[in-house]
């Protein structure tokens, strides 16, 4: 079973010839509106591979837009018996622009993800009991990714780490880490240095091993995905795809990486299988709806 504590928001796929400068009005080619959010990307890419899953999230107490986000959690096969409701709020949403070449720039409103709060995961303490892999997020609040994660240790459970947006941890959270899985630029944050290239990707592991955590995966966009188990370490090459949408492409990868985690392999392989994830994903529009299959990722690379 894989837990997920994170956000979920409503995605406004906004997609045109290329990203607006300051003060700058274009016309965009179309709009969709689907299932987005960190956490439910996520697990929307772990469900989709066939596995058992739950959310913990929360949600604005009649949102008109709440259809379509149960609507796409049910078809990745996300069980969304865990998410609450938060009065008072709309549900989180976030206005993604992308330009022909894939890029993309991203406008979030928290909403009802400010509501997943500590007190939340004692109502649902009984998730992580019967939990293999839990997996959070920066984007809900960190004192309650930090609590999560606590509460996951002591069931057991392997902890993944994706924390995106950066932010400022303490030292008992980083002990609580099997795994982390920053790109780049978060990297860079918590190091102090620029993580550019895999001699600055091995230093900045070195960073993670030393607070406590077990595995870092720092992932590097075209480059690929840097590995560390602070015994070996391993720059996993990217795929070479014609990429359509990026957006998503960092949540798909940690999805399949939780996946085959969640069947004991090894993180070599794990972050291997990510990658091979994520590069089906980008070869989609949008981010919880361009998840592949089990059947797709295997055909890309076999664990």
């Amino acid at each position: 079973m894989i837990l997920e504590v994170g956000t979920i928001n409503l995605d406004h796929i906004i997609t045109c010839q290329h990203l607006p400068e300051p003060k700058e009005s274009i016309l965009c080619k179309d709009v969709t509106l689907m299932l987005g959010g960190k956490g439910a990307n996520q697990i929307a890419a772990a469900g989709r591979l066939g596995a058992e899953t739950i959310l913990i999230s929360m949600i604005g107490e009649n949102d008109p837009n709440n259809t379509i986000l149960f609507h796409d959690l049910n078809w990745a096969g996300v069980n969304t018996d865990f998410i609450g409701i938060a009065s008072d709020m709309s549900s989180g949403s976030a206005f993604v622009c992308v330009e022909d070449s894939g890029q993309n720039a991203i406008i979030i409103n928290v909403g009802a993800n400010a509501a997943i709060t500590p007190a939340i995961i004692d109502q649902n303490k009984a998730c992580f009991e019967k939990s293999d892999v839990c997996i959070t997020e920066f984007s809900v609040p960190i004192d309650t990714c930090e609590y999560a994660i606590k509460i996951a240790k002591g069931n057991n459970n392997l902890t993944i780490v994706n924390p995106a947006p950066y932010a400022e941890i303490s030292n008992n959270f980083f002990k609580n880490i099997d795994i982390i899985t920053p790109n780049e630029m978060e990297a860079a944050d918590f190091c102090g240095f620029p993580v550019t290239d895999e001699s600055s990707a091995s230093e900045a592991c070195y960073f993670f091993h030393s607070k406590g955590v077990k595995n870092v995966v720092i992932t590097m966009g075209h480059q690929g995905a840097f590995v560390s188990d602070g015994h070996s370490q391993l720059m996993i090459p990217s795929y070479k795809v014609n990429a359509i949408d990026t957006s998503g492409a960092g949540d798909s990868f940690n999805g399949g990486l939780a996946y085959a985690c969640s069947l004991k392999k090894d993180i070599f392989t794990a972050a291997k299988f990510g990658n091979a994830v994520a590069s089906l994903s980008v070869q989609k529009k949008g981010t919880a709806r361009s998840m592949p299959t089990l059947a797709e990722a295997l055909s890309v690379y076999h664990i």
